[in-house]
Formats: C-alpha cells, structure tokens, sequence
C-alpha cells in the first residue's frame, strides 16, 4: 500500500486510477506506433488514422516477413493458427489457445462476408479438405485485406479478391469474446 502525508495530516492511502489505454502510451511509444502502423498502411496501399487500431497494424509490422513454419509459434517461423493465437494474445488480450484452423472456426460466431470487420477470422480451404473444412487462417483488416501466414512469403498481407482466395474462401467468424 502506497501513503501519501505532509505537515499536519494524517496519512491516507492513494486512490488507484485507471486510465485508457491510449493515455497510458508515452508520446515516444505512440509515435513510434504510429511510424509502424503509417510504414505498413504504405505497403498495403490503405491509410492508418486515428481510428484505425495502431496496435493491430504495430504488430504486423514487427511480424512482417517472418517465415512460414508449420506447427510453429514465433519470430522464427509459425503457421497460420499460431500467427492468428499470437496476434489475439497481443493485440486484444484473448487467449484463444493453439488450434487448427478447423477447430477455431468451429470456436467463433459465424458472420457474412459483408459483416466483416477489423479483427475478425476469415477461413479457407486451401488443402480442398473433405467436408469442407478450414485448413486455414487469417485476419480481417478492411477493404477485403487480411493479414496470415502464407507458405510461401510468411506473414503477409493479401485479398479475399484475389482468385486463389476468393475460390478458397469458407467463410468467416467473429471471436465470441469480441462479439
């Protein structure tokens, strides 16, 4: 317990307060947010502004390039569901634990395309699984771009327009804890 006193009073324990978290980055911590979201928004075409999340892009930006690795989680290598895991632990602070695609497209609320928003999955069946399951993994960023884990350029960031993606595409879900 922390005690504030001076001349002639008593001692009283100080009040916690709790700020947003957009007070509690220092001026130097949100402008470098800021230069890592604006060098990503570059890549991709799209402008970041204030009401963009700066966490969300901030951390692509440090992931950017990190190479496909399957059954992996990390700066050395992951897969398309540990990337997915990574990113919600850091970004939203939801544990959503390790799970394959498949799996953590049965664990969300299934949305339309036309729904979509920043933050949400988006799931593929790229290896033409039977039954239709998701064998694949990205993240919602807006104007159809998502951010995953592609075998063969790493963390990337692509369009559900693309032919490959939009031949592929299952469908999408929101994480319950975000609904």
């Amino acid at each position: 317990m922390v005690t504030v006193s001076s001349c002639r009073t008593t001692k009283a324990p100080v009040q916690h307060v709790t700020f947003p978290p957009e007070v509690r980055l220092s001026q130097i911590e949100a402008r470098e947010m800021a230069n890592l979201a604006q060098e990503i928004s570059v890549e991709i075409g799209m402008p970041v502004t204030q009401e963009d999340n700066l966490l969300l892009y901030a951390f692509i930006a440090d992931w950017r390039n990190v190479p496909y690795r399957y059954g992996s989680v990390g700066k050395r290598g992951t897969d398309c569901s540990g990337f997915v895991m990574s990113l919600y632990e850091a970004v939203y602070q939801i544990p959503i634990g390790r799970m394959s695609a498949a799996s953590l497209m049965d664990k969300t609320v299934p949305i339309e395309r036309a729904e979509l928003k920043e933050g949400d999955l988006v799931f593929f069946n790229i290896n033409n699984r039977t039954g239709g399951r998701a064998s694949h993994v990205g993240v919602y960023l807006r104007n159809d771009l998502f951010v995953h884990a592609a075998t063969k350029t790493g963390i990337t960031i692509s369009s559900l327009s693309e032919r490959y993606y939009s031949r592929t595409y299952l469908g999408a879900g929101r994480i319950r804890e975000r609904t």
